[in-house]
Order: structure tokens, then C-alpha cells, then sequence
């Protein structure tokens, strides 16, 4: 399997941990030099990864001159989970970094979960063949340093860097299943900091609790880093979904926002702190929780399996990366999740269908609200009463190429859908107007033959699935 999966990693470490706040917001320049760090990780051939979480401990900068000590860039370690961030870039906090020209950086890993389906015809170290496996790896050994080129790197005043990495996960994962992180460094990028009003990072998925609102702004608070960001909102930011939350306002606005709801929000993120919300959308109320996983089976009317790779809040007896059934009410509401349907048009014209169990199919990212959760003979078991079509990420390369009606072929699929019963080889990539192309060499030039990620809703459409999307990323 060829899948690469590209995700944005911006560090935090205050001269004075004290002034941080435990909060995301605009960095005083006078402390150093902002910068942030990006990485992403094509995984093993024959297996699908669904869900791999790893824990970096550090991140050090290493001075040309050695007699210098190395300057920290992460305050404390955080918790990443590779497999759903193909083509999003999850934010974790900021680095002000001293002038100075470095020579080296130096990245160190602690734990791990791995969840796979092997499809590859033989067991995968413990995992046998068609099964989905969870898994501890370690990493041996903990710390990579790169120091090649663009190293050394001048960091100058009055300026912003951001780092991109790459883990190569399909090299990482050795024959045993452990980890020998393989990470290289993929680009620099190095902006003036008046440009403040340039874009570092366009961050999507960005999920948690709110828990403060200000005039223009609310905090939210992620549960898998422990952050909180302050984001602000204007007159460009959309809000989704929120009709869900009863808000009557239209079209609309922050008004619908309120204490304790559950949003996922898109955000641009300026390199020295600041945070502007380009959409935020309604996921659930504060008295219910939300789990979001990929589906590895269709097994009847009535239930699937999937891998959980995301909960807000926690629920209880449901772990990330577990394989778990899930048991649809008789009653159970099949929704779209509205971020690929608001903005500049969507799908609808389409006439695709989302409305019930016959829609559903492997590889598909679905949001299920928990009702009851049991546990048999190691078998974890979730009944709910509502499945909502959340956008997948899909890695392949692009076969034939209809320009005509926006259309491509997606080939050279996961083992997840090329071993699924019956096998999925190909997929129909439906593009909408306002594409983002993301690192192309031409922006759009996509060709036969590239290696890409595409993000958007799958559906089980007659023949080929269809996947319809506005982002496209270029490996």
C-alpha cells in the first residue's frame, strides 16, 4: 500500500511557561523567532493502517556552535494520531526560538498504537491474515536527528519558519512491527513577521469543547493534547450544522455557538499564534458524546465494524484505535456531515444517497452517537441511533482522467478496500468548482500516474464507488 499521510506539527515553549496559559494565542515576537514544525508518513505495503498514535516526547534544536546548549522546542510531550490527517494538518501549539543558526534537529518518540487489517495473505508478525489487529509497538531506537540539508538553518530576528517533515511509516515499521522512525525534512518556509497577515497554516478537523466565549472569539479545548485554542471568527467564518443544536438564526452565525458543544473547526493559522476560524460546525451538545471511526465491514442491515480513531469527550469503555461492532437501531437517522456540502456549493446536485445501511461501505469515515456500549468475550459492541457521513481520506494514484465532467479514476488502492469482500480496485474521484490543490508543482497540474490524497464523502454509488472532493494533495 502506498499512502502518505501529511500532517502540520507546531510546537509550543514559552520563555516563561507561566505566560502560556495553557492557551493557543498571538506569540511576543521580542521572546524569539517563531516556528513550527509539519510531518507526515507513507505506511506498509500489504496492510491497511487505520489508526497509529504515537507519543513525542521531544523536539531540540541543536546550535552550530556545540558548546551551545540545545534549545527545546516542545514544553511537553503530545499525542498524535497519524492515520486521519492525509490530508489535514493537526495543530498543536508554537515554539519562540532564539536567533541563532542551527545545525541539527533532534526528534524523540515514547509509545505507540498501531491498528492494521491485514489483507497482505500471511500473517503480519502476531497479526494473521484478514484480521484487524491492535497493536503496541516500540520504537527502537526512540530519537532520530537530521541534520542534512537545508541544515544549517539561520533563524534571524523579526521573522517566522515553519519545518516540514516527513515519516516515512512504509520504512518505519519493520518486519517485527516495531518502529525505526525514518523522518526527513521536506521543506522550509520562512516569512517576515509583518507579513502577520500571511498564512502559516490552514489547519482542518481541529476538534474539542468549548469552554469560554468572548466577543468574536471562543476557546476550545482538545482532549487528546490537553490544548486550548483561542480562536477568533469574523464575518467570513461559516457555521454548519448548528440547526442540529436547535439554533434558529439565518444564515447562521456565532450566536449558535454555545458553552460545552462539541465542534470540529477549520482554522488559519498565521505562524506566530494567531488563530481565525474560516468554519466551524456543530457536532453534538455537551450531554452526548461523539465517536468517529472507519468501517472495515458491512456485515448485515442491522451492523457493521469499524475502528474508532477519534471520541469527544471520552466515552466509557471505548478506547481509540479499538475494533469495535456497531448495532443500528430500528430507529437510527442517516446524516451528511455538512463541511463538504456549505461552502460554494456541494454535492446535492449529485444525487447521491445517504439514507440508510445499504449506503454503507468500507472505507467510509462515519460519526455514530453511542447508546448503549457492551462488552462479550473481548467483542465491543455499540448500539446507535444515528450515523452521519463523515469526509474519508484516501490515498492512491490517479488512473484515467475525464476533464469533461471533473471526474479521475483512483487506483492502487489500501489493502483496506482491495481485500474487502467484494474487493474495491477502483474508485470514481468527483472534484467540485473551488478546488484546493495542495503542493502540486503547478498548483492543478494533476496527471496519470501522480500519487494523491483526496479528502471528501464516499458513497456506495452502483459499479465504482464515487468519493467527492474539493482537496486533492500531491505526494
Amino acid at each position: 500500500m502506498r499512502r502518505i499521510i501529511p500532517f502540520a506539527l507546531v510546537l509550543l515553549s514559552c520563555t516563561i511557561l507561566a505566560a502560556c496559559g495553557g492557551s493557543m494565542n498571538t506569540m511576543n515576537q521580542s521572546s524569539g523567532v517563531p516556528m513550527s514544525l509539519t510531518i507526515g508518513d507513507t505506511p506498509p505495503s500489504g496492510a491497511a493502517v487505520l489508526f497509529f498514535e504515537a507519543l513525542i516526547t521531544g523536539a531540540s534544536l541543536q546550535p552550530s556552535d556545540s558548546s551551545k546548549p540545545a534549545v527545546s522546542v516542545l514544553s511537553s510531550p503530545v499525542e498524535i494520531e497519524f492515520g486521519h490527517l492525509q490530508t489535514d494538518r493537526a495543530f498543536l501549539s508554537l515554539a519562540n526560538v532564539t536567533p541563532d543558526t542551527y545545525a541539527s534537529l533532534k526528534l524523540t518518540f515514547g509509545g505507540a498504537q498501531l491498528t492494521i487489517v491485514n489483507h497482505s495473505g500471511a500473517a503480519i508478525g502476531s497479526c494473521a491474515n484478514n484480521t484487524v489487529c491492535q497493536l503496541t509497538p516500540s520504537f527502537n531506537p526512540s530519537s532520530v536527528t537530521l541534520s542534512s540539508a537545508p541544515f544549517p538553518i539561520t533563524m534571524d530576528a523579526n521573522s517566522v519558519f515553519g519545518i516540514k517533515l516527513d515519516f516515512n511509516l512504509n520504512t518505519s515499521i519493520q518486519t517485527d512491527l516495531s518502529i525505526n522512525p525514518a523522518v526527513t525534512i521536506a521543506q522550509v518556509i520562512h516569512r517576515e513577521a509583518a507579513d502577520e497577515d500571511k498564512e502559516m497554516e490552514d489547519l482542518d478537523e481541529v476538534e474539542g469543547q468549548v469552554t469560554a466565549l468572548e466577543t468574536n472569539q471562543f476557546t476550545l479545548m482538545n482532549r487528546r493534547s490537553g490544548k486550548s485554542f483561542m480562536i477568533d471568527v469574523d464575518s467570513n467564518t461559516v457555521f454548519e450544522d448548528f440547526g442540529r443544536a436547535g439554533c434558529t438564526a439565518s444564515p447562521q452565525d456565532f450566536t449558535c455557538v454555545k458553552m460545552d458543544q462539541i465542534l470540529e473547526v477549520n482554522l488559519s493559522e498565521n505562524g506566530a499564534g494567531t488563530m481565525l476560524a474560516k468554519r466551524v460546525e456543530f457536532e453534538e451538545d455537551a450531554s452526548k458524546e461523539a465517536i468517529k471511526g472507519t468501517i472495515t465491514s458491512v456485515d448485515s442491515s442491522t451492523q457493521f465494524h469499524m475502528v474508532v480513531f477519534r471520541e469527544e469527550p471520552d466515552v466509557n469503555g471505548i478506547s481509540e484505535g479499538s475494533p469495535v461492532a456497531v448495532t443500528i437501531a430500528p430507529n437510527a437517522t442517516f446524516q451528511v456531515g455538512m463541511a463538504e456540502m456549505g461552502e460554494n456549493g456541494g454535492f446535492s446536485f449529485l444525487n447521491f444517497s445517504f439514507a440508510s445501511s445499504a449506503d454503507l461501505m468500507v472505507g467510509q469515515d462515519v460519526q455514530v452517537r453511542p447508546g448503549t456500549v457492551t462488552t462479550t468475550s473481548g467483542v465491543t459492541t455499540i448500539t446507535t441511533d444515528l450515523v452521519r457521513l463523515w469526509p474519508s481520506q484516501i490515498t492512491g494514484q490517479v488512473g484515467t482522467i475525464n476533464s469533461a465532467n471533473g471526474t479521475f479514476a483512483l487506483t492502487n488502492l489500501s489493502p483496506l478496500f482491495t481485500g474487502a469482500t467484494p474487493p474495491v480496485t477502483t474508485i470514481t474521484v468527483q472534484m467540485l468548482p473551488f478546488m484546493t490543490f495542495e503542493d502540486f508543482p503547478n498548483q492543478t497540474s494533476l496527471a496519470v500516474g501522480d500519487t494523491v490524497s483526496v479528502k471528501g464523502l464516499l458513497f456506495n454509488t452502483s459499479g465504482t464507488p464515487t468519493l467527492v472532493t474539493r482537496t486533492i494533495r500531491h505526494h
